[in-house]
């Protein structure tokens, strides 16, 4: 039996096989990808856990949907800063994955302007290739996590599931 999940002509759809075995759909998915809203009506409004992914490459963006994807997390995309400025005030986001390396300027450059928009949202900063000079740029902003890829993905659920940590709980 195959399920499909949202469908709009400006994301992608993902369907679940027998098994739990995932297939995309790709349908200009780079501009939104908000998807599982049948996974969403199992969560009451207030559980909802809402990620925005701003990387500029797309097959890195398919990817980590479709790996975050199976987590229940109501994902959005975007692929540079200012379509992350436009979705974040419009939005009520609680986890931004933001790339360091976006075409307008550095991600960690761009921190206090999307801080000046949401003061709570948890950004998770991703890279392939770190120094010690870039990592020392980065955790001088107020950031949540600092992601290096090449350490691998479960790193980075972890970070996320982390991230929806009430602080009152994180910090005892």
């Amino acid at each position: 039996m195959m399920s499909q999940t949202y469908s709009s002509n400006n994301c992608f759809i993902i369907n679940y096989l027998p098994g739990g075995r995932s297939f995309l759909d790709q349908q200009n998915w780079h501009i939104n990808c908000t998807f599982y809203l049948s996974r969403k009506k199992k969560m009451a409004a207030s559980q909802e856990k809402r990620i925005l992914i701003i990387v500029p490459d797309h097959k890195e963006r398919r990817e980590l949907v479709l790996q975050l994807g199976q987590e229940f997390y109501t994902i959005d995309t975007g692929k540079n800063l200012s379509e992350a400025l436009k979705k974040i005030s419009e939005g009520n986001y609680d986890c931004l994955l933001l790339e360091v390396d976006l075409p307008e300027m550095k991600g960690y450059e761009a921190v206090p302007i999307i801080k000046s928009l949401d003061p709570k949202l948890k950004i998770i900063m991703m890279t392939k290739k770190n120094s010690k000079k870039l990592e020392a740029k980065v955790r001088e902003q107020d950031i949540f996590f600092y992601f290096i890829k090449s350490f691998g993905l479960e790193e980075l659920k972890l970070a996320i599931k982390n991230a929806f940590i009430p602080d009152e709980r994180r910090n005892n």
